[in-house]
Parts: C-alpha cells; sequence; structure tokens
C-alpha cells in the first residue's frame, strides 16, 4: 500500500474521529511501520507451506455478492432511517 502524508487524516475521517496534528503524525508512523511490516511479511516464500485444516475451515463460505434484490429490499426495508444510500442504526456506544 503506498502510503501518502495525509493517511491518517483520511482514515480519521473515515471513523469519524478527530485527530490533532500530534496525534496525526503519531498514527501515521505507526501505519508506515505496520504497512512495512505487512510488506515484510509478503515477501516470505510460503509455497512449500502445506496447508492446514484450519487454514480451510477458514474459506467455507464463497466470497460472491448477493444479488437477490427481494432479499435486499426486505432488509433495508428492517431499519427506520436511510442516509447516503446506507441504513441508519442507534448507537451502540
Amino acid at each position: 500500500m503506498i502510503l501518502e502524508k495525509d493517511n491518517a487524516a483520511t482514515c480519521a475521517r473515515m471513523a469519524k474521529m478527530r485527530l490533532t496534528p500530534q496525534e496525526e503524525a503519531l498514527y501515521e508512523e505507526q501505519m508506515k511501520e505496520l504497512f512495512a511490516w505487512v510488506e515484510q511479511l509478503a515477501r516470505v516464500d510460503t509455497s512449500t507451506v502445506e496447508e492446514t485444516a484450519a487454514a480451510r475451515a477458514a474459506y467455507l463460505r464463497p466470497d460472491t455478492p448477493v444479488t437477490d434484490e427481494a432479499l435486499s429490499n426486505a432488509l433495508v426495508g428492517q431499519f427506520s432511517a436511510e442516509q447516503d444510500h446506507c441504513v441508519k442504526v442507534k448507537k451502540v456506544l
């Protein structure tokens, strides 16, 4: 992943968080370290590692979108409010 200067600010906006400039700098540095570690893991050759039963169990559900419009409308109809094409729910916290 390419890191840009405002990645922490962008993530904070998406999470509806307010960050101070000091927090942005801290989180940007932490994100750089995290992504560097992920890139390091991606370079590891795992072609000779045998797959375990636990790894196979993680892929039980096919990753395919649900395209049943009637089901979609029924599910969305269960919510009382909608905003920006998303259903609104009560605050959890």
